[in-house]
């Protein structure tokens, strides 16, 4: 008997061409036409009517009539089915993208977890069809163990044929026992095909299990390497954006940085314009300094000359003003007479 190949049952390493609706996109369209028509079934009574209502109007009749003939059309068209077809398939493998998309990792895990029922509502198959094999097995021997007790009866009952019904008794026996071996013969190659087919689920079973410890290893491995790579992709991430910056952020850094640039601009402004508005009185101040400063120097060299005159003040009491005052004399002129002061009384 030739030995089963099992190097198959992995799966070829080269993808095998299938039709549309054999792939997941195809399966999920299938699911969604069904949903079309379990929908049309619910809601079947309210078209009926629908169509009812609308045959009572004649212009409504035309039109639906026309639009009717617009939906032939485009089921006949081959070029409007196809491009139906295309959009269809498109939208379907677009909505099986973005399912995969969402989370590759957790769709790999549900993956090995329905390759595990698999091998375990195998197991119990296995287990099912060892029991049917004992069973069989149980029933051959019983089989074998009745024949041969009836052959037994049969020779007993041909060594008494001299009493009434032995030779009746003999050849029943005999039948039976022959029958029991034609069951026999005929289980005997059921047994052999239950024992292939229990030998080649267990060399499945431990390919399976093979098989799911070794794609458990590998999403192991893939989210491993999806993580490491998210988080240098993150972190590359973040790298950049120190140079380009958060596109949201950098325009309120920017407005920021506008604002306080106005802002500086606007009081350096503000501080030159008062500058100027002060200078006249800086510069007024500082010719009153400098004509002070004069008058100082001119004091202090007539005062080193013994030219320096104290200034007094013009009442000597409380009775009234002083009768002599004394000034100061001015640096390049003559003293004054002791009498100048009364000179001007009489004019």
């Amino acid at each position: 008997m030739a030995t089963p190949d099992f190097s198959q049952i992995g799966g070829s390493t080269e993808v095998e061409k299938r039709s549309f609706w054999s792939r997941p996109e195809g399966i999920l369209g299938m699911i969604v036409l069904a949903g079309m028509a379990g929908f049309g079934l619910v809601y079947f009574n309210r078209i009926v009517e629908f169509l009812i209502r609308a045959t009572s109007n004649l212009l409504e009749l035309a039109l639906l009539l026309g639009a009717l003939g617009v939906l032939i059309f485009l089921f006949t068209s081959r070029d409007v089915r196809t491009a139906v077809f295309f959009l269809f398939k498109s939208l379907m493998r677009s909505l099986t993208g973005t399912v995969i998309q969402l989370n590759p990792i957790a769709i790999m895990k549900i993956y090995v977890d329905d390759l595990k029922d698999k091998r375990q509502k195998m197991q119990g198959q296995i287990n099912t069809l060892a029991g049917q094999l004992v069973k069989l097995n149980k029933k051959i021997t019983e089989n074998n163990e009745a024949s041969k007790q009836k052959f037994a009866e049969a020779n007993k009952a041909n060594a008494m044929t001299d009493r009434p019904g032995m030779r009746e008794a003999a050849q029943l026996a005999t039948i039976e026992g022959a029958g029991l071996q034609e069951m026999n013969e005929k289980l005997m190659p059921l047994q052999r095909n239950m024992k292939t087919v229990l030998a080649f689920m267990e060399k499945v079973n431990q390919s399976a299990d093979y098989i799911i410890k070794e794609t458990e290893i590998k999403v192991r491995l893939k989210e491993t390497e999806y993580q490491i790579v998210k988080e240098s992709s993150n972190a590359l991430k973040t790298a950049v954006s120190i140079f380009k910056g958060d596109p949201d952020k950098r325009f309120y850094f920017d407005q920021s940085m506008e604002y306080i640039q106005d802002d500086m601009s606007n009081k350096l402004g503000e501080m030159k314009r008062a500058m100027d508005l002060s200078m006249d009185f800086i510069n007024g101040v500082d010719i009153q300094n400098g004509i002070l400063s004069d008058k100082g120097e001119a004091l202090l060299e007539a005062y080193n000359k013994g030219e320096f005159k104290m200034v007094q003040s013009g009442v000597d009491s409380l009775d009234g003003p002083s009768a002599n005052p004394i000034t100061a004399p001015i640096p390049g002129q003559a003293a004054p007479a002791k009498d100048a002061g009364y000179r001007n009384l009489l004019d």
